[in-house]
């Protein structure tokens, strides 16, 4: 089949991205559909791996940034505008997947079986992200062409689910597999060196999330109240989030996807959501009210001042506009939202992409220059520390785990404002290159501990269904830089509650906190899903036909 070709030369195409050494591997004369023979080293092809999911889901990759401006993270002059994205990231992680195969079937030939337990635990995640996002997808006959399958079945995504419990079981007995291997990742092993501890906890933090993402279709309890038995067993401190690092700029530019805006001649397609920010500031009259957030100059870089100020003047008209912050809105018809505001627009900041943090300088990336803006070394998060504790305050408030959904929820906040942090001093660290900066450390802030305070009496205040709105919506805004997860979140449970203009929801205009009155329209639904790949479709003469998005849920979704 083309499209099983065009994956495997992908994967084959990878290596090459990986380094020199690869290129006496790929011989033209052999068959395209064997790229990755015995001799090529499976520490390539890890890395390969490892760096080609990273780059398909973070924030500034093309799935990335459909799933934030779909739960109203960003917004910006782009296809997601009005919910109108197609199906990017399909192609990319299905040929991670592919590498991944590679690995699992040499590694368990070879008595690697430590890199085969790492690539199952990688492929279950994938393939888990695979359903989240789509619904049904090719699995139980994917990559079987040597052995004939060359039109691959769609299977149902509530078929795939329990094999992937399985898979990650099979990952961590190999990890656990006493037999002596002729090597283990170590460096290759972008995520954790090696750590095979660190990769166990991954993969039952993985099984958390997945059967609490389940848990509305299907009896969990027992599941999550045996792994929460036990938090030893799962990712238990920043340290040991399963994250995948991204560098600073140098001979081989591997900043995080999301830095690239700061190096766009045009900037516009890639902007912080109003609708986050108003949340933030505390301005959302229905959750965190009164309650403004200290990550706001940690999420947002403004190049202008407030009027009045150093630097207040914009390019051109603008749109959305609260002092020194400046965007656009989603869904927008008005007259200012297409024009050119590159040095004018508010970015995305030091954590959310490892840009810069704002110090009320007010001063234009252009001005700065590219290159000095910041380090864009950001992590790209898989499952972080905070995020196995939001799912263990959901699961404890929906009587699914024994504990105090409060205390629960109260360390999840303190891991959040932690994550900030870690990750700006061990992975960011912005005084080490370019323009330096200096960052207060926020955990510290006395605004952090009211801002906590504040949230945990609204907590404390409100019914099951407002409880639950609270720990969805915090995680929605830590969980930032891996909107796909939010996605997941919103169309399981209902929140965070996002902006709906008409005709999906009522609003008609949005009047900015200038005064400024801005037409919104939209011309579909929410949609439950992603489509299929138009190529894959084309291509298989087995796939269904094209889904309508707006209807098409995933299973675990009532």
């Amino acid at each position: 089949m083309r499209k099983k070709n065009i994956i495997k030369l992908f994967a084959a195409l990878m290596f090459l991205l990986v380094g020199t050494g690869c290129k006496k591997f790929l011989d033209v004369n052999k068959n395209l559909n064997s790229p990755t023979p015995s001799s090529v080293q499976l520490s390539f092809v890890l890395s390969a791996a490892e760096r080609n999911i990273a780059g398909n889901l973070a924030l500034g990759s093309g799935l990335g940034n459909t799933m934030s401006v779909y739960t109203h993270q960003i917004t910006g002059r782009v296809g997601a505008d009005r919910y109108g994205a197609g199906s990017s990231g399909w192609e990319g992680l299905y040929g991670a997947i592919s590498n991944l195969n590679v690995i699992i079937k040499r590694g368990t030939a070879e008595n690697r079986f430590v890199y085969a337990g790492v690539a199952k635990i990688l492929k279950a995640y994938t393939f888990s992200m695979l359903v989240d996002v789509w619904g049904d997808v090719p699995y139980s006959e994917f990559d079987l062409f040597e052995e004939g399958v060359t039109q691959p079945k769609f299977d149902k995504g509530s078929d795939i689910y329990p094999k992937l419990f399985a898979l990650i079981d099979e990952g961590i007995a190999d990890i656990n597999n006493t037999t002596p291997n002729p090597s283990k990742p170590g460096n290759d092993d972008y995520i954790y060196k090696g750590n095979t501890a660190n990769w166990i906890k991954a993969a039952n933090t993985l099984k958390l999330k997945l059967y609490t993402q389940v848990r509305l279709v299907q009896d969990v309890k027992t599941q999550v109240t045996a792994l929460l038995a036990s938090p030893a067993t799962l990712i238990n401190s920043q340290a040991e989030s399963f994250m995948m690092p991204y560098g600073p700029i140098g001979a081989t530019d591997d900043r995080h996807p999301a830095f690239g805006d700061y190096n766009a001649t045009q900037r516009g397609g890639q902007l912080f959501s109003p609708w986050l920010y108003e949340t933030m500031k505390g301005r959302n009259p229905d959750i965190l009210s009164g309650l403004e957030d200290p990550r706001i100059p940690y999420y947002i870089y403004n190049q202008k001042s407030a009027p009045g100020g150093v630097n207040p003047t914009p390019e051109n008209c603008t749109e959305y506009r609260d002092g020194g912050f400046i965007t656009i809105i989603f869904g927008s018809n008005g007259p200012c939202r297409d024009g050119s505001n590159s040095q004018t627009y508010s970015l995305l900041g030091i954590y959310p992409t490892g840009g810069r943090f704002n110090d009320s300088a007010a001063r234009s990336i252009n001005s700065i220059g590219a290159q000095n803006a910041g380090t864009g070394a950001r992590p790209h998060e898989f499952i972080t520390y905070a995020d196995r504790l939001y799912l263990e305050a959901e699961l404890i408030l929906a009587g699914l785990a024994p504990g105090d959904a409060k205390v629960a929820f109260g360390k999840a906040l303190d891991a959040s404002f932690g994550q900030v942090d870690h990750i700006i001093v061990n992975h960011i660290k912005p005084g080490t290159a370019g323009s330096a900066q200096i960052v207060p450390a926020i955990a510290a802030l006395p605004a952090t501990t009211a801002y906590k305070a504040g949230v945990l009496a609204a907590f404390d205040a409100g019914n099951a269904t407002k409880k639950m709105e609270y720990i969805i919506t915090e995680k929605w805004i830590n969980r930032i830089e891996n909107p796909i997860d939010n996605y997941t979140d919103y169309r399981r449970t209902g929140f965070p509650v996002l902006f709906a203009p008409a005709p999906e929801g009522t609003v008609t205009t949005v009047t900015g906190p200038d005064g400024k009155i801005t037409p919104v329209s939209n011309d579909r639904k929410y949609p439950w899903s992603l489509p299929f790949s138009n190529g894959e479709i084309s291509l298989n003469s087995n796939a269904p036909p094209q889904k309508v998005p707006e209807s098409f849920k995933v299973f675990w979704q009532l």
